[in-house]
């Protein structure tokens, strides 16, 4: 496995548990969290309210798709790393579209 691909999914996964941490302490949402301190010191709050936190997971989530894919093209489906950046990769464009709508 290529470390590139290693790096890459701790990326996707790291970005994708930002995302759903933005998506939890959103801009309306009130729920027993968002009266704590973390919820005020936490960076994915305010990304998400600004809507830069989308921004950013959807033109990652395009990166990754367009890597995974032109790599699995090359390569095959052998590769579990390429695969986990595929899924990893959709499921960062629909969290950036979930957190765009919300």
């Amino acid at each position: 496995m290529d470390n590139l691909d290693l790096f890459l999914v701790y990326f996707f996964i790291f970005l994708n548990i930002f995302a759903l941490l933005g998506l939890f302490f959103g801009k309306g949402k009130k729920n027993q969290f968002n009266e704590k301190k973390f919820s005020r010191i936490c960076p994915c709050r305010k990304m998400a309210e600004n809507g830069s936190l989308s921004t950013i997971c959807i033109y990652c989530a395009v990166g990754g798709l367009f890597y995974s894919v032109l790599s699995i093209g090359f390569i095959g489906f052998g590769n579990w790393a390429l695969d986990l950046i595929l899924a990893l990769s959709i499921s960062m464009a629909f969290l950036g579209w979930k957190l765009k709508i919300d």
